[in-house]
């Protein structure tokens, strides 16, 4: 049998085969992936790039990545900051600011002044090794960012775990700028800033200026401060325990100043369970391990150090006023103002905070030119520290409080300023003057609703408006009951002082007098909206609130009536912004801000602050002027009368009382200043005991001193007095005062007050606002001698016994109760056709116009006839019958009898709530002009 002659198989060739298969797969399925992966990559990179660059012009576009090295202060020992006031030749060198820099030498600082600032080469190595340790190790070795533990805190940042990465030069300049937000944006700006500011910045100025600005407790700002503080020491003079405390502070300087916190302490969480806040002394130890770490100490040093008790002086002791002052400057009241202006404005230009501007005050070698006058605030710095003999007193207890501020009224310059009565013994304390803010009262009224009401056309000198309440708080006297409603009480709103309304009132008569409501009604017309951007648009008082929100969620806002016509913001206005505002009035209308100092330039002599004069005319120089001449009559005949100087010098000026007396104001200016004072408890309490207003009488003591020396040189044939111009632009008409429209001879002069009161009055006006159409709210009526009765509309009284008088249109006056009006019983209303007089005598005769419980105000008592009754003894009714109704001869003596029945009755529950009667009305009112304002929980009722 034959073998078949099949083919043998390559076993070999047929593996490599298979490998060879299986490879290409393998190759393929790889570089499937391999391609999937490089284009996720270059995705990624792409993204990335996108996404980097994104952030970059984020960065750039976003973020504040430099910080002005300027800012970082560091000690020129060599270099101080000086003070210049001008010296001037004349009064108009003064305006023109042409003058010779005079340095005031004993207000010179430099960087070892009251324990400020300290250089460097002060700073002891102790503590500068303890700060390294405990706050930044790798301080000498990274260049502004210290990326290990920048990473760390990222991480912790990721985790929620506690942990920072800041190096001393990024705390460094969170001090400066005071962000310290935690966000990355911040962060990110915070790193960039670093790593610039270590570019022009070694790091002993780096580390200098944070010694000198980071906050060590107790109002410590520096070493410096800390050390005299806690170890009544220099910072030099520290050892090595006390430069370990210092560095522990930091990290949190309420839980670790070693006064109050040096040992452990206890506290209970709100869910009762106990945790243990450790102390300075805990951080100390911890200082102190780290030190000899960073092999700064030995181990015996650090034991030793651990083991020391910590020595702090206690500051519950009372310390002699001298021994505070020993070795301190005490700057005078105008360096304390400017210096917080000052530190204001460098924070703003450098967005740093008020701490690291203090420091640059200190520490920068400024040259600082101030318009001050030396003259005025040795003048008031002499009668404020000798306040007892020059202020008037409560008679016993606590004496109020006061401040000043005198201005040039052409340029704004500040020329003196006062915080405070007595001796001034701190730096830094309430500025009264130019910081605190205190409710001004009806001082404020010049500013906020009749000069910018003048100005707008809106009223004039004589505009007649009516001295009568705005609104009426109701009030509940006796409950609903099923049977009956609630029965309510009225009190009108706002009062005046005296507490009389007038009826129809001139404005310049509002002024002099300080009229409530007047004023209040005036607002009205001008549009509250209008005064409030008029107050903080036009003449900056940025102490007014728009809205601010309280703590328990009201909304407050100074955008209201009592705020601009009354005088009482929520938190007051700063009596700086008063004084200057009353400038524009001496000034033609023209308004400067106030300036506490002219320029500023640094060591090198460049410009730092250049306060050139910006000013912008605020009202006309006719509205200045004529507001001038209503304050003017202030002085001489309103609540201003006790002011000696205007009896040889021009005076103008507006006092102001606020709500329950707690405030008293006086602005007023001459020809040559502006001066403002308030008088005040910093705690609230009355200046009743006052009878005259003490702000006033404190600035005439001043003002007098000022003037002096241009009294002696005019009665010495020197310069004459300068006197209040009239502007070219100012006409005179005689109008009438209860309408403020031209006087009409032959109308007017029937008013029966004329021969006490005339109605005629000389006022100015604008040549665009002088009256130019008679009085047309004087009506011409009959009265009967004999009766004493008006024969309007028609009566049958014997001719020979009426004659014509004419009696005052008011067709407004609607009240929910009697109100004792002055002018109330001269008063006319117009009759319909249809209407009948009153039949009763103790009526005005329009009192049938009227429906139940309502008013129109009196000015006489139950049982006294008033002027404008009807003369129910002769009166016709026959034709005022109401139309449709029996007009038979037969009925109409009943219909008479029912009517005079009913006005009976109505006379009656008129005078139900009978007025106090006020008596004669005093000739001049006095102080103080505010009421308080009622407190009453109902809605106001309008009239």
């Amino acid at each position: 049998m034959n073998e078949s002659n099949g083919q043998k198989v390559n076993w070999g060739r047929e593996t490599l085969h298979v490998l060879g298969i299986v490879g290409k797969v393998v190759f393929r399925i790889f570089s499937y992936f391999l391609n999937i992966l490089l284009t996720i990559l270059l995705i990624g990179l792409i993204t990335g790039i996108i996404v980097g660059s994104v952030f970059a012009i984020y960065i750039n576009n976003n973020l504040d990545l430099e910080i002005d090295p300027s800012s970082i202060v560091t000690v020129n020992r060599d270099s101080a900051t000086r003070f210049y006031y001008m010296s001037y030749a004349t009064e108009q060198d003064r305006i023109d600011r042409i003058g010779t820099p005079v340095e005031i030498e004993d207000m010179r600082l430099t960087g070892t002044d009251s324990a400020i600032a300290v250089s460097y080469n002060q700073i002891p190595l102790n503590l500068y090794r303890a700060f390294i340790s405990i706050e930044d190790k790798r301080f000498e070795k990274h260049n502004g960012v210290d990326w290990y533990r920048t990473a760390g805190a990222i991480y912790y940042m990721l985790t929620g775990q506690p942990g920072g990465g800041s190096t001393i030069t990024q705390q460094l300049i969170k001090n400066v700028t005071g962000e310290d937000e935690v966000t990355i944006q911040r962060k990110v700006s915070e790193i960039f800033r670093a790593l610039n500011l270590e570019k022009v910045k070694s790091k002993e100025e780096i580390f200098e200026a944070y010694c000198n600005i980071i906050f060590l407790g107790n109002n410590c700002t520096g070493v410096e401060a800390a050390a005299n503080y806690y170890f009544g020491k220099h910072v030099s003079e520290l050892d090595l325990v006390e430069c370990a405390a210092l560095a522990a502070i930091v990290k949190n300087p309420s839980q670790y100043e070693p006064l109050y916190h040096d040992k452990d302490r206890e506290i209970e969480l709100e869910d009762g369970t106990v945790k243990v806040l450790h102390g300075n002394e805990w951080r100390r130890w911890t200082v102190l391990e780290e030190m000899k770490l960073n092999g700064y100490i030995t181990e015996a040093e650090c034991v030793q150090a651990q083991n020391t008790e910590l020595k702090v002086i206690d500051h519950s002791k009372d310390y002699d006023e001298e021994v505070v002052e020993e070795g301190i400057t005490i700057f005078s009241w105008y360096i304390e103002a400017l210096f917080t202006q000052l530190q204001q404005d460098l924070a703003e230009k450098y967005n740093i905070t008020t701490r690291a501007a203090s420091l640059m005050i200190y520490n920068n070698g400024f040259k600082i030119y101030v318009p001050m006058d030396p003259f005025v605030q040795a003048t008031l710095e002499e009668i404020y520290y000798n306040d007892n003999e020059y202020f008037p007193s409560t008679g016993s207890g606590l004496q109020p409080q006061s401040a000043m501020v005198i201005c040039d009224p052409y340029t704004g310059d500040v020329l003196g300023t006062v915080g405070g009565r007595g001796k001034k013994i701190i730096n830094r304390g309430l500025d009264r003057a130019t910081v605190a803010t205190r409710p001004p009262g009806s001082s404020i009224k010049p500013l906020s609703v009749y000069g910018p009401a003048l100005d707008a056309g809106i009223i004039t000198y004589g505009t007649a408006i009516d001295d009568s309440p705005v609104w009426f708080n109701s009030y509940e006297i006796s409950p609903a009951t099923a049977t009956s409603p609630a029965v309510l009480g009225y009190n009108p709103y706002p009062k005046n002082l005296p507490d009389i309304y007038n009826g129809l009132t001139p404005i310049h008569d509002a002024v002099r007098r300080s009229v409530n409501t007047v004023a209040m009604k005036v607002l009205r017309l001008y549009g509250v909206d209008n005064s409030f951007s008029f107050m903080k648009e036009k003449l900056h008082f940025d102490s007014l609130i728009d809205s601010a929100v309280l703590n328990d969620g009201r909304i407050i806002t100074d955008r209201g009536e009592a705020a601009l016509a009354l005088g009482q913001p929520n938190y007051g206005v700063r009596l700086i912004e008063m004084v200057s505002g009353y400038c524009m009035f001496q000034n033609s209308g023209v308004y400067n801000e106030p300036n506490l100092y002219l320029y500023v330039t640094d060591s090198e002599g460049n410009m730092v602050f250049d306060y050139s004069d910006d000013p912008q005319i605020i009202i006309s120089a006719e509205s200045a002027s004529i507001m001038t001449i209503m304050m003017q009559e202030v002085m001489s005949a309103g609540t201003g009368r006790a002011c000696t100087l205007q009896n040889t010098v021009n005076v103008a000026g507006k006092t102001g009382t606020t709500s329950q007396d707690f405030d008293r104001y006086f602005v007023g200016y001459t020809p040559y200043y502006v001066g403002g004072v308030w008088t005040g408890y910093d705690m609230n309490q009355s200046l009743s005991a006052f009878t005259e207003n003490p702000s006033l009488l404190v600035w005439d003591t001043v003002m007098t001193r000022l003037h002096q020396p241009y009294v002696d040189a005019a009665a010495n044939g020197g310069e004459p007095l300068k006197k209040f111009e009239i502007s070219p632009g100012v006409v005179t008409a005689t109008f009438c005062r209860d309408s403020g429209m031209l006087y009409d001879d032959s109308l007017c002069s029937l008013d029966p007050r004329s021969w006490n009161t005339p109605r005629s009055e000389v006022g100015y006006f604008t040549r665009e606002t002088v009256p130019k159409q008679k009085c047309t709210t004087h009506v011409k009526v009959q009265r009967d001698a004999s009766t004493g009765g008006i024969c309007y509309p028609e009566s049958a009284c014997s001719k020979s016994n009426c004659y014509n008088v004419a009696l005052i249109r008011e067709e407004n006056r609607n009240f929910p109760k009697e109100v004792y009006i002055v002018d109330a019983q001269y008063t006319f209303r117009e009759l319909p056709e249809w209407t009948q007089p009153s039949a009763n005598k103790l009526l005005p005769f329009y009192a049938t116009l009227l429906q139940t419980g309502q008013y129109v105000g009196t000015s006489v008592n139950w049982g006294t006839r008033p002027y404008n009754s009807y003369c129910v003894e002769h009166g016709v009714y026959k034709y005022w019958t109401p139309p449709g109704a029996e007009t038979e001869e037969d009925e109409t003596e009943e219909t008479e009898e029912t009517e005079e029945t009913e006005e009976t009755e109505k006379a009656e529950e008129w005078f139900e709530d009978e007025p106090k009667e006020p008596g004669d009305e005093p000739e001049e009112p006095g102080e103080p002009e505010e009421p308080v304002e009622p407190d009453v929980p109902e809605e106001p009722v309008e009239p």
